[in-house]
């Protein structure tokens, strides 16, 4: 996942719980494989979908990125 994406999705889930994107538990990466991810998308048309941190993130082929509760 290019790094402009992940922070993207750090800061975002982080703005909504008041809190610094360093505070989040568990990191990103724990939950998904920035690497994996973006080989994924690299590779392949269409978004990939996981849950973060009591979200549901969706990140597009495009390096667009939805978070919703």
């Amino acid at each position: 996942m290019p790094p402009k994406i992940v922070h993207e999705v750090v800061t975002t889930i982080a703005d909504r719980n008041g809190v610094h994107p360093d505070q989040l538990e568990p990191p990103l990466a724990a939950v998904v494989d920035p690497d994996a991810l973006t080989t994924v998308l690299r590779d392949t048309s269409g978004y990939v979908t996981f849950e973060y941190n009591g979200y549901i993130v969706t990140v597009g082929d495009d390096g667009t990125v939805t978070v919703e509760e």
